[in-house]
């Protein structure tokens, strides 16, 4: 299981990131209960069930082992399809 966390980006209510995982949700759960993030925080979208983060989350996230990628590489790492991981040979 790895967190990954992908760039920051400007949104209209600000500067945001997007922190998500290729494991089972229980370890993004878990990895953000170390951040200080309830369970309620996760968006929970349909490909990619993560939580967002403003620059400062990001940066506690790295600390405790989150690894840097882009947006289009959480994406490609993290999607899931009907539930489960999508691999990366079926995209």
């Amino acid at each position: 299981m790895t967190i990954y966390v992908d760039t920051i980006r400007h949104y209209p209510s600000g500067l945001w990131c997007h922190m998500a995982t290729d494991g089972p949700l229980e370890d993004l759960y878990l990895f953000a209960e170390r951040m200080g993030l309830s369970r309620a925080r996760l968006q929970h979208h349909r490909l990619v069930p993560h939580y967002d983060l403003r620059p400062s989350g990001r940066e506690r996230a790295i600390a405790l082992g989150a690894v840097e990628v882009s947006s289009k590489e959480l994406l490609r790492r993290t999607r899931r399809d009907q539930g489960s991981l999508v691999s990366s040979s079926s995209q």
